[in-house]
């Protein structure tokens, strides 16, 4: 590993701590068959996680959520998780509890709800899931949750557009409307959000009542942290960079191949992981080098 990775990504602290939030129904949990293609699974990649505790790859994708596990001759593929085929949107973990959006698909029981999941939880990273709130109604394309108030959600509601915050699972605030791809919450500072825009990154102080556009950062695409005192991102060109939360100059690192799709930090590994033209690759020197953890199909 580089210099800059060894003080960059090797200090990213361990993801936060969360409380549980109270479900309203229980999903049902059968299995139902894989899908038969698994290549069109990860056609589309809506987010990766890395398992704290196995340091297991979760990729949720358009037919499920899998489990790449690294080993000596390779990695191996699981999955869908409990056999459940829903379209993963906004995957996220904190504290071992992965968080979610999206819509059922073929195979997934009618408790899940239609045509939007609203936001569920898991206990077990995807293997069972709870509805929590906004069953049916609406669908997050991205989650993310505050290092600073660990119940404090923030939600990109795809319909309107509107950024959505709940401290309780149950009720919502709407925020501010804005064309984003990607949230993040990164900080003590609960009102701290920031979002990836067509216009730049644009960073909210009140939390997600209004945005305004960082002018020195780049274009990014993706926005990631693995702790509290460092930020990764992709502009829209497909280059890395990365800054100390507490701010400071963004250093460009390589580059990918291709648009990438979901961005996490392996923070116990020091790398960036991304899912990109390639498949799914990592880096430990901000894009210096790629590892091809598993080519595309």
């Amino acid at each position: 590993m580089s210099g800059r990775s060894r003080t960059g990504l090797m200090v990213l602290a361990g993801a936060a701590a969360a409380a549980l939030l109270s479900g309203c129904s229980t999903a049902a949990t059968e299995p139902v068959p894989a899908p038969a293609d698994v290549a069109a699974a990860f056609e589309h990649i809506h987010g990766l996680e890395v398992d704290p505790e196995s340091g297991a790859l979760l990729v949720a994708t358009h037919g499920g959520i899998f489990q790449l596990t690294e080993a000596a001759d390779g990695t191996e593929l699981s999955g869908p998780l409990g056999g459940l085929d829903i379209d993963a949107m906004g995957f996220t973990l904190n504290n071992g509890v992965a968080y979610a959006s999206g819509h059922p698909g073929p195979g997934t029981p009618d408790t899940f709800g239609s045509p939007h999941l609203g936001l569920i939880r898991s206990p077990d990273l995807g293997r069972s899931w709870v509805n929590v709130s906004l069953t049916g109604t609406t669908d997050f394309h991205d989650l993310t949750i505050s290092l600073g108030h660990h119940k404090r959600i923030y939600g990109l509601d795809s319909s309107s557009g509107t950024v959505r915050k709940t401290d309780d699972g149950q009720t919502w605030t709407d925020g501010a409307t804005l064309a984003a791809r990607d949230i993040l919450a990164p900080d003590e500072n609960p009102d701290l959000l920031y979002a990836t825009t067509e216009d730049g990154l644009s960073v909210s102080t009140d939390g997600a009542e209004s945005f305004i556009l960082d002018p020195l950062a780049p274009r990014l695409y993706l926005i990631a942290s693995g702790g509290d005192d460092w930020l990764v991102g992709i502009d829209v060109d497909g280059t890395l960079w990365y800054q100390p939360l507490e701010g400071g100059p963004w250093s460009q690192g390589g580059v990918t191949d291709g648009v990438p799709q979901a961005m996490t930090v392996d923070a116990a590994n020091g790398r960036v992981i991304i899912a990109d033209d390639r498949g799914i690759v990592a880096t430990d020197d901000y894009g210096d080098t790629w590892e091809v953890l598993r080519p595309a199909e």
